[in-house]
């Protein structure tokens, strides 16, 4: 194979895993995960417990004493991700003060959505502009009522119908690892 058509094999293997489902893989389904909030910058943190499909999932967070004493600036994250094992891009949240201690903001949930992943990025003015993340790595959760994950459907606010469809939530996925594959082999595959 030419230089050309195996660089066009390796950007089309690439596509085809960031559309292959994002697996929530020693994660309990249904089970949010939460802030310890005495480990943060936060005196208090209220969100949304259950999320649903198209509402908005709301949070208000206020600022521990020494976090608004010293000038802590943070930004909100949130991703939403979908039953069919998608995760959409992370978008900084909207935030909004009247005392520039208690924050509120709220993210629409899309169609058909797992769960609502979130995390907090803080700067320390004060401290010669250090950061911090909560959590340290990956997200905080919080469900749906009607999610799909590891083959299962959950929730409360799930249809009957889903019951049925089971291990046919997603069809997609056989079809996308056959096509993996036959590019993997496509891409190492040498010329004799």
């Amino acid at each position: 194979m030419g230089d050309g058509t195996v660089k066009t094999l390796c950007v089309a293997c690439m596509a085809l895993f960031l559309l292959l489902p994002v697996s929530a893989a020693g994660v309990e389904g249904g089970v949010n995960i939460e802030p310890v909030v005495e480990d943060t910058i936060f005196s208090d943190i209220v969100h949304t417990e259950t999320s649903s499909d198209l509402e908005d999932w709301e949070i208000t967070l206020t600022l521990n004493d020494d976090a608004f004493s010293n000038n802590t600036t943070f930004t909100l994250t949130t991703q939403i991700c979908i039953n069919e094992g998608i995760c959409f891009a992370p978008e900084n949240a909207n935030l909004t003060t009247q005392d520039n201690r208690t924050f509120f903001s709220s993210v629409t949930t899309l169609e058909d959505h797992t769960y609502v992943n979130w995390k907090i990025h803080a700067t320390y003015p004060d401290d010669n502009d250090t950061e911090e993340r909560f959590p340290p790595s990956g997200y905080y959760k919080t469900w749906s009522d009607c999610w799909f994950t590891d083959g299962e459907w959950g929730g409360s606010g799930c249809p009957d119908s889903v019951n049925d469809e089971d291990s046919e939530g997603l069809p997609a996925v056989g079809f996308l690892s056959a096509l993996g594959t036959i590019a993997f082999v496509a891409i190492t595959r040498r010329p004799e």
